[in-house]
């Protein structure tokens, strides 16, 4: 400042003109000046400080944005060292911590250390906690460059990951990188500029990252949204220049948690919002074709070893049913194999595509394998959520929801499912069409030489034969499965082969087979009718061993037929003898001729048809699946708060409605004796508004009297004409014409208008919502 004062009076001194002295040097500054430049650059200092906490907050939301995508366990450590480690490093090297003020409003040092130590100190954190394996914790080459291979393939990884993902290192190094650097830009804006929302925009432009990789994963970007931006109405008024003492900061805050919670609670319900673009739509996640041997040809061999126990599970929720373990969709007239193309997954299973919404009831079961070959992991239905030890690669096919580890299961292996079993509903069942799905209705008509199969033929015939009649898809699905239990025999030691003679033989001559052949055979009989088929093989529910506690042997093997049907998805029927009662499903009838009800009557009392849903429950087991029971309502949280602000906005619509529709039944009521009542109803209710004493005991002329006094002018002097009007109808028995009802309605038209001009709004307001609350209207 003394600079500049000195700078002035030499310009001063030339510019003067001549003859007259050169003008003295401006006196040093005044020890109060330089006490209030001190105070004011402190004040800024801390200013500037203080601004650290909301952009440690930003920082952190824009990173929470990612528990969408990693599991929130897995992803808060490394927030917390993302979101404070560069922040106290740029506070601490800024010098604003020193006891040495910066000159002219700038920092001690330079930006481009600060850049080049936060590099440094990111590659010693990241090297000592993520890739601290690589090369014990150092900052050497190959922690480095498994952190920059990570670091450039994580985006593409989580894109073909369904979500959440695991929390590897590989993939957890993005939101570390990503979060270390918008706290560093930001905390480095806030300290070196004035600008009151500028260290915002690093946050709030890392908060894409998650934004977009995100957009499938499980829950909700809207609460990360809200702290968001509630921490950015919190940095602006931190760094305002206003200099806010801190009573009337206090008093802003509140503003900033509304803002908060508008962006948080109802932000997605907001016009105009929805979900961001997903770039999964333009990437193609890398599929695993499954090679291992078809579990439907090891039926026979689980039959055979039928005490051996193939593993355990407990269970909670609704009634188990069967254990689903593979899906074989793919025929070629030899054997059943499964297109399945396995993808990574972090614990959830998409749902079923093309599937309609419908009740269904939560069953949780954790497993613990015992003796299972193959990489496959059974679960009831399709599960929604599996949990398994750590560092096991677990993989899901995304069509049948089947799960996988890639490798054979080792024996003590425990993990946990969450299933919602379907509910399905008997009318829509009944008269629901097939699934547009040519691959599963495919069948090889044609040999190596180019010839029919007669094979195909003769099930064509047996499946139409047995089918007559029939007017739905479900109900041939039905009629195959009833001919099928109805027919054959189920016996544990037939000769296995699901090929087209082996299928033809027990059709044809046999009468005897194992659930192989019977789910093989309602499948390859369906497809003729133009059904999409799959054979899934699984287990029944097991012994039970104690209270939720099922042991599952060999002898529990168990195949079955699955239909596909539009909007409602994949249905499973159970055509073996004794597995209608004991498949874990109860039945959903489909509407048949009376000659063949009476005809299958029998047959039906012993073994229900198709049994796609869940077998009844005792009371006890009936509470738990109610309240497991899954909805797509809004959660309960948002739902009050949302039903009473509908309830207040009707109650409003409501009030402002009422008295319109009195008046206007009361003006075009077609009795002109009822209007001039109506009309000389409406001006005690407006005189009311005005000091009127609403007791209802007045005469006619009293009231007159007080509107000639309060509303005065041409108007209050024709109101004794009209009070004399209403008594006469009132009283006398005069029957007004149609003239002196509109008079009475312009009179009424001129003293409402007086009245809106002399009541203010906010009070009539208020009026029309009391007059609406029950017990408080008015009759017509």
């Amino acid at each position: 400042m003394a600079l500049g004062g000195r700078a002035m009076s030499t310009t001063a001194a030339v510019a003067s003109p001549p003859g007259q002295g050169a003008v003295p040097p401006d006196p040093a500054p005044t020890a109060a000046a330089r006490a209030s430049g001190t105070s004011g650059e402190a004040a800024d200092r801390a200013r500037r400080l203080w601004s650290l906490l909301p952009v440690a907050a930003l920082s952190g939301a824009a990173g929470y944005g990612f528990a969408r995508i990693f599991p929130p366990s897995e992803l808060l450590p490394v927030l917390a060292v993302a979101v404070f480690a560069p922040v106290v490093l740029s506070a601490v090297l800024s010098g604003l911590l020193g006891r040495r003020p910066a000159r002219e409003g700038r920092p001690a040092m330079p930006l481009w250390p600060s850049v080049l130590l936060t590099v440094v100190a990111w590659a010693v954190v990241v090297s000592a906690t993520l890739f601290h394996e690589v090369s014990d914790g150092l900052p050497g080459g190959p922690a480095l460059r498994a952190a920059w291979s990570a670091l450039l393939d994580a985006p593409h990884a989580l894109l073909s990951i369904i979500l959440p993902a695991p929390g590897d290192p590989e993939l957890l190094v993005l939101p570390h990188a990503v979060v270390w650097t918008a706290a560093f830009a930001s905390a480095e804006l806030a300290l070196r500029t004035r600008a009151p929302l500028l260290p915002a925009l690093p946050p709030v432009l890392a908060f894409g990252f998650p934004l977009v990789l995100g957009v499938d994963g499980p829950g909700s970007s809207y609460p990360a949204a809200g702290v968001l931006a509630g921490a950015t109405a919190l940095l602006v008024l931190v760094r305002s220049r206003a200099r806010l003492p801190l009573r009337a900061m206090a008093l802003r805050l509140p503003v900033v948690v509304a803002l908060a919670l508008v962006v948080a609670l109802p932000g997605r319900h907001l016009p105009g919002l929805g979900a961001p673009y997903g770039l999964r739509e333009a990437v193609t996640s890398p599929t695993v074709r499954p090679e291992s041997t078809s579990p439907l040809d090891q039926v026979a061999a689980w039959t055979r070893n039928g005490d051996e126990t193939v593993f355990t599970v407990r269970t909670s929720g609704a009634a188990p049913g069967n254990y689903r373990l593979a899906v074989l969709d793919r025929y070629d007239g030899t054997t059943w194999t499964s297109g399945a193309g396995l993808t990574r997954t972090g614990g959830r299973v998409p749902a079923e595509k093309g599937a309609g919404p419908g009740r269904t009831q939560m069953l949780e079961q954790r497993f613990t394998v015992q003796s299972l070959p193959g990489i496959w992991l059974p679960a009831a239905d399709r599960p929604s959520s599996v949990s398994t030890p750590e560092g096991t690669s677990l993989s899901v096919d995304p069509d049948s929801g089947v799960l996988s580890t890639g490798e054979a299961v080792p024996r003590g292996f425990t993990y946990t499912a969450t299933s919602h079993l379907p509910v399905y509903d008997a009318e829509r069942l009944r008269y629901a069409a097939a699934a547009d799905d040519p691959a599963r209705v495919d069948l090889p008509g044609i040999d190596a030489a180019g010839q029919p199969i007669p094979s195909v033929r003769s099930f064509r015939t047996i499946a139409e034969r047995v089918t007559e009649g029939s007017t739905h898809p479900y109900q041939r699905a039905v009629r195959l499965a009833d001919w099928l239990r109805a027919t054959y025999r189920l016996d544990p030691g037939a000769l296995p082969g699901h090929t087209y003679r082996s299928l033809e033989f027990f059709l044809a001559d046999g009468g005897r087979g194992t659930s192989e052949q019977f789910a093989a055979s309602f499948a390859v009989l369906a497809r003729t009718l133009g059904l999409p088929t799959r054979v899934a093989v699984g287990f029944r529910p097991g012994t039970r061993t104690g209270s939720g506690t099922w042991q599952v042997r060999g002898q529990d093997v168990l195949a079955w037929p699955e239909v596909r049907f539009a909007g409602v998805g994949w249905v499973p029927f159970h055509p073996t003898p004794g597995e209608a009662a004991q498949g874990g499903s109860s039945a959903v009838s489909a509407q048949e001729p009376e000659e063949r009800r009476n005809a299958d009557q029998a047959d039906r009392e012993s073994t229900e048809p198709a049994r796609p849903s869940t077998p009844p429950r005792t009371p006890d087991e009936a509470a738990p699946a109610a309240a497991g029971a899954s909805g797509s309502g809004l959660p309960v949280w948002l739902a009050v708060p949302l039903a009473l602000l509908l309830l207040a906005t009707a109650y409003v619509l409501y009030a402002l409605w009422l008295p319109h529709n009195r008046r206007g039944r009361r003006r075009n009521d077609p009795d002109a004796r009822r209007r001039v009542l109506g009309a000389w109803q409406q001006i005690i209710e407006r005189l009311t508004e005005i000091g009127l004493p609403a007791t209802g005991a007045h005469t006619a002329q009293e009231v007159a009297a007080f509107g000639a006094e309060h509303v005065g002018g041409a108007m209050g002097r024709r109101l004794p004409a009209l009070a004399t009007l209403v008594n006469e109808v009132e009283y006398a028995g005069r029957r007004p014409d149609a003239a002196a009802a509109d008079a009475a309605w312009a009179d009424c038209d001129a003293v409402e208008k007086t009245v809106r001009h002399r009541v203010p709004r906010r009070t009539r307001l208020l009026r029309l919502l009391r007059s609406a609350a029950p017990g408080r209207g008015r009759r017509a």
